[in-house]
């Protein structure tokens, strides 16, 4: 029997539990951080178009008072 096979056979109920609970503890947290991520992501488009949006303004203020 090679070790693979050995380490499967001995693994217990319990660990195979242990496993799923890490990953799920994975999931959420990768899951937390995309939210937060995505979150960041949006403001920052928001500062940037808004930023545009204000630079416009002032270019075409400028242009009026000439």
């Amino acid at each position: 029997m090679d070790k693979e096979t050995q380490d499967v056979e001995e693994r217990t109920p319990s660990e195979v539990e242990d496993v799923a609970d890490v990953d799920s503890k994975e999931l959420k947290t990768a899951s937390k951080f995309d939210g937060i991520y995505s979150r960041v992501s949006s403001n920052r488009i928001e500062n940037l178009r808004t930023t545009h949006i204000e630079n416009r303004a002032k270019e075409l203020a400028r242009k009026g008072r000439h």
